[in-house]
């Protein structure tokens, strides 16, 4: 993963570069990080060839406007995905006319970026998830193997067909990565692979392999929409 950070704040910068290096590596992730203290090194590197997935870009900097610079950035790449950085909430509404995909406030950066780099992913149209065990491993599980994930103590633990992997990883991390087209809450902290549920009880659920899993009365109705949409989609 290449990522950019252009920002002249360096207190704003460190803060971006290790919280995106720790979220990647949350994921098993290699991130190679670039940070750019203005706008034009950041052009003359894009000029010169360098391609970023992901870029921080302030809006603000102290010898360059932001705007510009995406607008600029959009001569060389339009395929990264620009998320602005402002002090300003207002201003970060003119992003959308440079197709910014999001934006960071810096004085809720601390919660917002979870968030956005959760979508980030999820915008790349990922068929697996990395899941870094409890050993320090790191496994690589199609999003199609897993029958259903759940927390566990602090961590979580991926369900496959023939075994468990346990992750430190939060139930609620995870969970934010996988396609909500294809897994379902049914249960307090329990997600299950749609297409992998064979029989919906009162209570409980059936799963292909027939393991069981609780089912809460507040998800039956949920749970029960997200299959029947899942069969009618397998059906045409």
């Amino acid at each position: 993963m290449k990522i950019a950070i252009c920002e002249d704040e360096a207190f704003y910068a460190e803060k971006l570069r290790s919280y995106t290096e720790k979220y990647f590596y949350s994921l098993g992730i290699p991130a190679e990080i670039s940070v750019f203290s203005d706008g034009a090194p950041l052009l003359e590197a894009c000029g010169n060839g360098a391609r970023f997935d992901l870029i921080f870009l302030d809006i603000q900097l102290e010898a360059s406007d932001g705007m510009e610079i995406a607008s600029r950035l959009r001569e060389y790449d339009r395929n990264a995905a620009v998320v602005f950085v402002t002090g300003l909430e207002h201003r970060a509404a003119e992003g959308y006319a440079v197709s910014a995909f999001d934006y960071v406030v810096k004085s809720s950066a601390d919660t917002r970026l979870d968030s956005v780099l959760d979508r980030f992913m999820k915008s790349r149209g990922r068929t697996s998830i990395a899941v870094t065990v409890m050993n320090g491993d790191t496994a690589v599980v199609p999003f199609a193997d897993i029958l259903w994930v759940e927390s566990r103590g602090r961590g979580a633990a991926v369900v496959v067909r023939d075994k468990t992997l346990e992750t430190p990883m939060p139930i609620g991390k995870l969970a934010a990565l996988l396609p909500p087209e294809s897994f379902v809450e049914v249960h307090k902290s329990v997600y299950a692979r749609i297409d992998k549920i064979k029989r919906i009880g009162g209570s409980s659920l059936e799963m292909q392999d027939g393991r069981m899993l609780p089912l809460s009365r507040r998800r039956r109705r949920p749970v029960m929409s997200a299959v029947m949409s899942s069969v009618k989609g397998g059906a045409e």
